[in-house]
């Protein structure tokens, strides 16, 4: 069963995401079960434990974005998706465990990728990958690396966890990373969709918790990149 919450003091807009949700979530084949509130406080004194919650973020005295702090902090697990109709907002949202910043109104197309995406993170949540650390070898969450990369002879490995450094070569660790969610922006350089908030033709920015994170992306690869993020973000424009 795949709960999901609408949070929107706005009762026309919470309720058109909820026919929009509705409306796609039978191409999934997948149980579900949706829940409506106008104010963040209610749904967090509901105490519910959802896969999925879609926040405005300008609300009464709760911030959707303050909300999402709680609902991480209570389950780490949950995939926040952020509507709101102004995108000065997303450079915040997007440090505070957004897996989507859309501006409103809602976008259908935009909404099936998303859930597509979310089913594929939550469907790959146990998949752990061995890296051997001298005599040693740590298990780390493959949902967890954020970027994967070769400098001087070394792999680094930096994830919501910290950095991790390794000699193992950068394909043996590259091609553990099967999840449709890695997407290679250079020879040497493999990025976890989940992270990135915007990209040139030179680089790859992803965010996590405040911190930045620069990836180099390749000419010959730019157009590959763009298109693939685009239809895991569901901007099909």
């Amino acid at each position: 069963m795949l709960n999901i919450a609408v949070c929107d003091d706005d009762i026309s807009d919470m309720n058109d995401a909820i026919r929009m949700i509705d409306d796609v979530m039978p191409g999934f084949e997948i149980e579900y079960s949706i829940d409506g509130y106008s104010d963040a406080d209610e749904l967090l004194r509901s105490g519910t434990a959802y896969h999925i919650v879609l926040l405005d973020v300008e609300m009464g005295e709760l911030s959707g974005i303050e909300a999402a702090e709680e609902i991480h902090r209570r389950d780490r697990d949950a995939l926040i998706f952020f509507v709101t109709n102004h995108e000065d907002y997303m450079d915040e949202a997007l440090n505070k465990h957004a897996f989507r910043f859309w501006t409103k109104p809602m976008n259908r197309t935009r909404l099936i990728y998303a859930v597509k995406s979310a089913l594929l993170e939550i469907g790959g949540r146990a998949e752990e990958i061995a890296i051997p650390l001298g005599k040693e070898t740590v298990n780390i969450a493959a949902r967890e690396i954020i970027c994967v990369y070769h400098q001087l002879r070394k792999t680094y490995i930096i994830t919501a966890k910290g950095s991790i450094e390794t000699y193992a070569p950068y394909r043996s660790v590259a091609d553990k990373l099967t999840g449709s969610y890695f997407l290679s922006t250079d020879r040497s350089c493999i990025v976890n969709l989940n992270y990135v908030s915007e990209y040139t033709k030179g680089e790859v920015i992803c965010r996590y918790n405040g911190k930045t994170f620069k990836a180099p992306l390749s000419r010959r690869r730019y157009k590959g990149v763009d298109a693939k993020f685009k239809k895991w973000s569901g901007d099909m424009r």
